[in-house]
């Protein structure tokens, strides 16, 4: 029988490889402090950061939480080995392959959960969010940004230039199915992204520099489940 992950450790195996995972950074990390901002984590904060890719995101959530720990969790083997060779890993990170539909965690073992440009990939979000809620402990959060969704037009073209399925979802969907996977408050804003726009663009993932502006006003969406 056909692992349903195949298709996306495939795909991100090769982005790998390809150096695109360091680009990630690049491309998110305003946003992402933004976010971290809005966590209220503690120094002693435990933090799942879920499809951490090559685990940038994991050591600044590490680097705020200096007595807890923070936990990469990617599909791509070779992300992860990215992730656990990289020389700036604090000593309160680890990162995790996932290779099964259970996450490698205990019950209850996380404060927050981080995911950045992921939920989108995964085929059965009911049960992503339910692993989510399972690993988190009470009155734990989770806080998912998505640059794809159904509320900004200039990314729907995305679905054509990626090799496997993505999920075109509205803020309200995502929480209807954050709520069907177990969690009892659920949110969803939008945050305007302040990387600066390039003067000068060549159209790939949007159409012009135009778009590229317009997409970054309207923002991420960002969707908060709490526990």
């Amino acid at each position: 029988m056909a692992d349903p992950l195949d298709p996306l450790r495939t795909e991100f195996d090769q982005w790998a490889r390809q150096g695109r995972g360091e680009g990630m950074a690049d491309a998110h990390r305003a946003v992402t402090e933004i976010i971290l901002d809005m966590m209220d984590l503690r120094p002693d904060s435990r933090a799942l950061d879920l499809g951490c890719g090559t685990g940038w995101a994991t050591r600044l959530l590490a680097r705020r939480m200096p007595q807890g720990f923070a936990a990469g969790l990617d599909v791509s083997g070779e992300m992860i080995r990215l992730a656990r060779a990289d020389g700036a890993n604090p000593p309160n990170v680890e990162f995790q392959v996932l290779d099964a539909a259970r996450y490698p965690f205990p019950d209850g073992g996380f404060t927050h959960c981080l995911s950045i440009e992921s939920l989108y990939y995964h085929s059965d979000l009911v049960a992503t969010f339910g692993e989510v809620h399972r690993v988190l402990a009470p009155g734990g959060a989770g806080y998912f940004m998505v640059n794809f969704f159904t509320e900004n037009p200039y990314t729907h073209r995305w679905a054509g230039l990626i090799d496997v399925p993505v999920q075109l979802l509205s803020g309200d969907e995502y929480g209807e199915l954050a709520r069907a996977g177990g969690f009892a408050r659920c949110r969803h804003e939008t945050i305007p992204d302040p990387t600066p726009v390039p003067d000068e663009y060549t159209p790939r993932h949007y159409e012009s520099r135009e778009a590229m502006k317009a997409s970054r006003a309207i923002g991420s969406l960002l969707v908060v489940a709490g526990k």
